[in-house]
């Protein structure tokens, strides 16, 4: 079931045409975070990621704002809501305080969580079918009734 597969290793995730970046695990950022690419975060993050494509939140690294990304996969500590329109994978050594809403939810046994988790599954695209149109043939008339039979 595509739903709850899991991703093989977080180290080694797709690049993506916007390009990776990472906040070493000797690094310590104050301030938010915009990107349209993959974000790998190892150290510590006081501010908000938004616009990602995927966040990475290595284990040890700590976090203390929003994230907001089509993928995230939580190794560490988030204190903060967390949107993921497609995916969140919360690992074994994942803290979460806040509010988690996800596309699916992927929780492995030994992480932690404190707040809500709301599961919102993306709706599935409509495929228009072609309106069929029934036509029936005409009704007879008297008229045309008796030309027809050959009288």
């Amino acid at each position: 079931m595509s739903l709850f597969r899991r991703r093989r290793d977080p180290n080694n995730l797709p690049v993506t045409g916007s390009g990776y970046s990472v906040l070493d695990a000797q690094l310590a950022v104050r301030g938010d975070i915009e990107t349209d690419g993959t974000l790998r975060v190892d150290g510590r993050l006081e501010g908000s990621i938004r616009r990602a494509d995927i966040v990475v939140i290595g284990t040890g690294a700590t976090v203390t704002g929003n994230i907001s990304a089509r993928e995230v996969i939580v190794g560490g500590s988030v204190e903060g809501n967390v949107i993921a329109t497609t995916r969140i994978e919360l690992q074994p050594t994942a803290v979460v305080t806040g509010d988690i809403e996800a596309g699916a939810i992927m929780v492995q046994e030994g992480c932690s969580i404190q707040g809500r988790l709301t599961v919102t599954a993306t709706p599935a695209p409509v495929k228009e079918r072609p309106v069929k149109v029934k036509t029936r043939a005409p009704m007879p008339t008297p008229a045309t009734a008796l030309s027809t039979t050959g009288a």
